[in-house]
């Protein structure tokens, strides 16, 4: 199996280490293995990379390795590649996009020019990681639309969703520190062909392989996966951002659970409105999130790391996105519309 994996912020990076630890952890010359995992690398961090690693926190603020991967010479070094080169010449059965939802039409537009030239060529080999007719991609993104702008770009249907309880918080590409451990679920290939079908089923076995268990829904349960990880995402995200603080800042006092009530109880109504029944396990909206953040304390969020960075964030697919659906329903959701408008106020702030 030939797994690409595009985007080594955290969640990108965990997934990547920890494949290419199970297929190739000391960066051996062996045998042909019949797995493969390359990722897209930047040339500008291409250069920096001797290895890649998983850490967790220490106590005193220090980070232990996990695990660590050797990528400074081949074949482990072979697993990288800018899109630029000309080692990863046969086409993927599994991509995994884990790209910020910012930059998800950029990555589209560019599998998009990458398949039409081969199908133009097909013996290009300049293009990195090839996507072909039968390829699956998996969406491992926040928030709402990704699934739909891959789809749109690249002419296909064989795009699924996915949804990680995994966090962290990326160092530099392809080192990452544990956030938290959590489940990875993934929308079934029930309505698709049989070899997306047989790609998946090898796809979950390979994961399972490399400690990420994962879970597989069908396609009519898919959409309560991914309003339950909205309404979570929306709840811990911009407050914590606010308050410039790990998750578990919004566990802290009756103030902060307001906020986070508030947050979480307009995404349960807009969700209930489009018939989609959240997994929340018998818990109220605010219990599960609060949940999450205390299984999560120690990681900074995507959203707070972006606006630290300078970096434009991912609210316009999540609270801004439980906004527009409020909208379409006449349902108010003035708390949501509030973390939107602070955190571009955020965004756009000039020191």
């Amino acid at each position: 199996m030939r797994v690409g994996v595009v985007g080594l912020g955290a969640v990108g990076s965990l997934f990547f280490n920890r494949l290419l630890h199970h297929i190739n952890p000391r960066n051996e010359i062996v045998a042909a293995s019949s797995n493969r995992v390359f990722a897209l690398v930047k040339q500008q961090h291409l250069r920096n990379l001797e290895s890649v690693a998983i850490y967790e926190r220490a106590p005193g603020g220090q980070r232990t390795p996990v695990l660590q991967v050797p990528v400074n010479a081949p074949p482990n070094a072979l697993s990288l590649t800018t899109g630029a080169d000309e080692h990863v010449t046969t086409p993927l059965d599994v991509l995994l996009v884990a790209v910020k939802s910012t930059d998800t039409v950029d990555v589209a537009q560019q599998l998009a020019v990458a398949a039409t030239a081969i199908t133009n060529n097909p013996t290009i080999s300049s293009i990195g990681l090839q996507s072909r007719k039968n390829s699956l991609l998996i969406s491992l993104q926040n928030g709402l639309g990704n699934v739909h702008v891959l789809q749109e770009q690249l002419v296909t249907e064989n795009v699924l969703h996915g949804v990680t309880y995994m966090g962290g918080q990326c160092l530099s590409p392809g080192h990452v520190i544990m956030g938290g451990k959590g489940a990875t679920i993934l929308q079934g290939a029930d309505h698709l062909g049989d070899v997306q079908q047989k790609h998946l089923q090898r796809f979950c076995t390979l994961l399972d392989a490399a400690q990420l268990p994962t879970q597989v829904v069908n396609s009519q349960d898919v959409q309560s996966v991914i309003w339950t990880k909205l309404l979570v995402n929306a709840g811990i995200n911009p407050l914590a951002s606010l308050l410039d603080r790990p998750n578990r800042c919004v566990t802290d006092g009756a103030s902060n659970h307001r906020v986070v009530r508030q947050i979480v109880d307009e995404v349960a109504a807009v969700a209930a409105a489009e018939g989609i029944p959240l997994q929340l396990g018998g818990q109220l909206p605010l219990e599960f999130t609060l949940g999450v953040a205390n299984a999560t304390s120690t990681n900074v969020c995507s959203m707070l790391h972006d606006i630290r960075a300078g970096k434009r964030t991912e609210i316009g697919a999540i609270n801004e996105m439980v906004v527009y659906y409020g909208q379409r329903h006449g349902i108010p959701t003035p708390t949501n519309a509030l973390m939107v408008d602070i955190v571009r106020a955020l965004e756009n702030r000039r020191d």
